[in-house]
């Protein structure tokens, strides 16, 4: 994995608001991710994962998310138009979801891991895993 933009992390505050706001107690995979970097971009040589800052993520309705699938929380870009979503339910992730952005909605999702760490490392990109 090859950091292409490595922002600062962000500090307790801010990952605080993030849950709050989405009522949720993020996993410790999470935590650590966003502490070291808020909104980096990574790269695989085979796919690209551009993650939202937490600001972007609490602070604006990404391509209408909140609006088309209840209970998501945006996580990431994939460089080819879709987006990947944490799916929300009884405040806890109980997956990481990849959907095309003009065509939001949790029929045409997909999954692709249970765990945040697992979805990061994912063998396929969120694109692959959205047309098999």
């Amino acid at each position: 994995m090859e950091f292409i933009d490595r922002p600062v992390g962000a500090n307790q505050e801010e990952i605080h608001k993030l849950e709050t706001i989405f009522q949720i107690t993020l996993p410790e995979s999470m935590l650590n991710w966003w502490s070291v970097s808020d909104g980096p971009i990574v790269y695989f040589g085979f796919k690209e994962l551009q993650f939202f800052s937490l600001s972007e993520i609490y602070g604006e309705d990404i391509y209408g998310v909140k609006h088309d699938m209840p209970g998501a929380m945006p996580i990431c870009l994939d460089g080819n138009g879709n987006i990947c979503v944490a799916r929300i339910a009884g405040g806890v992730i109980c997956g990481f979801y990849v959907v095309d952005s003009s065509d939001l909605g949790w029929e045409q999702a997909k999954i692709i891991s249970c765990e945040f760490l697992k979805f990061v490392n994912d063998s396929f990109s969120p694109e692959e895993r959205l047309n098999a």
